[in-house]
């Protein structure tokens, strides 16, 4: 037993080794990028998501810039999550199977590769621990745990909007797997301790055009349909994330799920009660491996009760041997020549500009005499802010992703001002130029990959407005109906005369 202890402190500290190395190397991402200038310009909430994420980042940032460093909490985060799981379990199930489990938590797959830092991160965290405090509230008289269950359940609404889905858990466990008087009086306090997390963010929302609301619930769904697969893309995503072993050993010992599910066993039905959810969604939408991963401890708090330990065991040799793959395939990744991609223009182009943003700065900072800095995109933006410590804002119409730069930038500030712009396709180019009195172009060439500076003079405010704002205005900030009306920042910057727009009814 001794050795099965220290081989899991060994796996422990290697894995967290391993996630450290990986976090120093793999190159910054887009999206991360984009955090990090959420850290650097610290608010209530951001145009996408409530701002948790950029708390911990404005934190991070006190103490450098390097990824490895503003990665930190989702690598260590999985090893404490895996220590975690072996404390829990070792008193109720025994020390060789709470071992087994923490252990085939570290090693899945998706623990092992997954470095990066996202708003899934705070999320992750938080909910583990609502779900423990929970699991002490149930087993202690009084109802302090449910209070504390309840912050940090608002604290993970403070992460993102999935929190929503641990909330109906505890309120369908609560009231109709396990239902008491006390556990009513304990659901209720713990949602009365979610309130001033909430308030929090529906007051952030109502004084900036109820854009988490707007983004969420409508944009970034503008255009979809239903597709048929994605149930099926649903259920083979769980296959991945459980393992086939787990699997097949669960199977085998489906009386034992049933005996657990008839015994009301909290952490199994938390589980499950959220993947039904996103089944259910899944006809609707498609459903992320991201949006599943705040409630993947549970599934491994639940699994030593379900299977013994030889089964468990060689679940842990599967998910070794099966990570192992993973990383091998990320490192051959990695090491691959750049005109590899030369097939997929687009990823090598990303691919360079991700991995190498300070050589482009370094052709755009001897152009500049006073211009103000712009990209096309908010992955250029944040990646060359990162890189350079320089705002970049967003230009022209951009996407319905990343429009923070539409809380940060006051376009009425730039009129008849120089602005340079990084510019991706030379067809883009007269589209942009529209908008000053003068300008010329500059090509910036970095391994093969070319972009475009124009170096704008005269910026035209007013025509900008009418084109892109306007544009913005019509795709971004439509309110639904029902919304009461608050304080909207882009109105009262561009519109100010206009009443906010609405969305019909139905």
């Amino acid at each position: 037993m001794h050795a099965t202890r220290r081989t899991f402190f060994y796996v422990l500290g290697g894995i967290t080794l391993l996630k450290l190395a990986l976090a120093a190397w793999l190159p910054l991402t887009g999206d991360e990028a984009y955090f990090f200038v959420w850290g650097k310009h610290p608010g209530l909430g951001y145009y996408d998501h409530p701002p948790m994420v950029g708390w911990w980042l404005a934190l991070l940032l006190q103490l450098g810039d390097a990824e490895w460093l503003l990665r930190l909490p989702s690598y260590v985060m999985t090893s404490a999550i895996a220590w975690a799981i072996y404390r829990l379990l070792r008193d109720g199930l025994g020390e060789e199977r709470a071992l087994l489990a923490g252990l085939l938590y570290l090693l899945a797959p998706v623990n092992v590769v997954n470095v990066l830092i996202s708003t899934d991160t705070p999320l992750i965290l938080f909910s583990f621990l609502s779900v423990l405090a929970l699991r002490q509230a149930l087993q202690e008289s009084g109802y302090r745990w449910f209070v504390v269950a309840g912050a940090l359940l608002g604290l993970a609404f403070l992460s993102k909007y999935f929190a929503v889905l641990l909330g109906l858990a505890y309120g369908a466990y609560l009231l109709l797997v396990r239902p008491s008087r006390r556990n009513v009086i304990g659901l209720s306090l713990l949602f009365l301790a979610v309130l001033p997390f909430a308030a929090l963010n529906v007051w952030w929302n109502y004084c900036h055009c109820w854009d988490n609301i707007v983004f969420n619930v409508y944009s970034r769904h503008s255009g979809g349909s239903i597709d048929w697969g994605n149930p099926l893309s649903y259920l083979l995503m769980l296959v991945y994330l459980v393992m086939p072993p787990v699997l097949w050993y669960g199977w085998r010992r489906r009386a034992a799920l049933m005996a657990a599910l008839r015994d009301r066993h909290l952490f199994l039905w938390l589980w499950l009660l959220p993947m039904l959810l996103f089944f259910l969604l899944s006809f609707v939408a498609r459903i992320g491996l991201h949006w599943v991963l705040a409630f993947y401890p549970l599934l491994f708090l639940s699994l030593p009760m379900l299977l013994d330990a030889v089964a468990l065991r060689r679940s842990v040799y599967f998910a070794a041997g099966f990570s192992l793959l993973h990383v091998v395939f990320v490192a051959l990744l990695l090491t691959l020549p750049v005109d590899t991609w030369n097939i997929r223009p687009v990823l090598r182009h990303d691919l360079v500009f991700g991995s190498h943003p300070e050589a482009f700065w370094q052709q755009i900072e001897p152009q500049l005499d006073g211009h103000a800095l712009a990209t096309e995109s908010y992955v250029y933006s944040a990646i060359l802010e990162h890189a350079t410590g320089r705002y970049f804002h967003v230009f022209g119409e951009a996407s319905k992703y990343g429009r923070q730069d539409d809380l940060l930038t006051d376009y009425r500030q730039l009129d008849g001002k120089d602005v340079a712009v990084l510019i991706y396709a030379e067809k883009s180019l007269p589209h942009h130029a529209q908008f000053f009195a003068r300008h010329r172009v500059q090509e910036l060439t970095v391994d093969g990959v070319t972009n475009y500076l124009l170096l704008g003079s005269g910026f035209r405010y007013d025509v900008y407005r009418d084109v892109v704002l306007r544009r913005t205005q019509e795709q971004f900030y439509v309110l639904p109906w029902f919304l009461p009306s608050g304080a909207c920042y882009f109105y009262d910057r561009y519109f100010p005369d206009e009443d906010v727009k609405r969305l019909p009814r139905g």
